[in-house]
């Protein structure tokens, strides 16, 4: 669920963002502006990223009221076996979720691509939901075993390192060098595509 969970999420978005305007026949009233297609695309990656980091705060906000609810503001016991108080919890819970981000937002990417892509926004939604399942499954192949480190399903981990004595750090840097390296490639697919993209008809 780490990883099917936001991807979900992020989907119904992610698939939907320039495909809709397309199949409505929208997109090209933007384009009269006197906007370049780099801008319009790049206000709609920007809206995107801004939705997965609201969708993830809120689920944590969500998260941390019903835990509280439910079990009160008492110390926890961290991934290292030590106790941390209630107020140190709370404070790494949001640098956790930034780093839980990471990998999402490359999610997102991918599905902003298939929006692009595709021009259909059922087809950047399932396609999305895919692509995420296949990553899952991916993981999980034993002749890749020494890939692993750099599969993006094996980055939504990386915020455990806030939680451990002490602090890490190594799983947080790699999550942001090789989410950056599956982040790029589909928003630069996708800037390449629409800069070229006949929206006329």
């Amino acid at each position: 669920m780490a990883v099917i969970g936001p991807a979900i999420v992020v989907a119904l978005v992610a698939g939907d963002i320039v495909a809709g305007e397309d199949m409505a026949g929208t997109l090209k009233t933007i384009l009269t502006r006197a906007l370049a297609r780099g801008h319009v695309l790049a206000g709609k990656t920007l809206a995107l990223f801004s939705y997965v980091i609201a969708a993830l705060v809120a689920y944590g906000a969500l998260g941390l009221l019903v835990g509280i609810a439910a079990w009160g503001f008492h110390p926890l016991t961290n991934l290292s076996g030590d106790r941390i108080s209630a107020l140190q919890t709370l404070a790494l819970t949001f640098p956790a979720i930034g780093v839980f981000a990471l990998p999402v937002v490359a999610i997102a990417s991918f599905g902003l691509f298939l929006s692009v892509l595709t021009r259909h926004s059922v087809a950047g939604v399932a396609g999305t939901l895919l692509y995420a399942l296949a990553l899952q499954g991916l993981s999980a192949l034993t002749p890749i075993a020494g890939a692993r480190p750099y599969l993006l399903v094996n980055q939504f981990n990386a915020w455990h390192d806030l939680f451990q004595t002490p602090i890490a750090g190594d799983a947080i840097d790699q999550s942001l060098w090789v989410s950056a390296l599956w982040t790029a490639p589909p928003l630069l697919a996708a800037w390449i595509i629409f800069r070229s993209r006949d929206v006329a008809t």
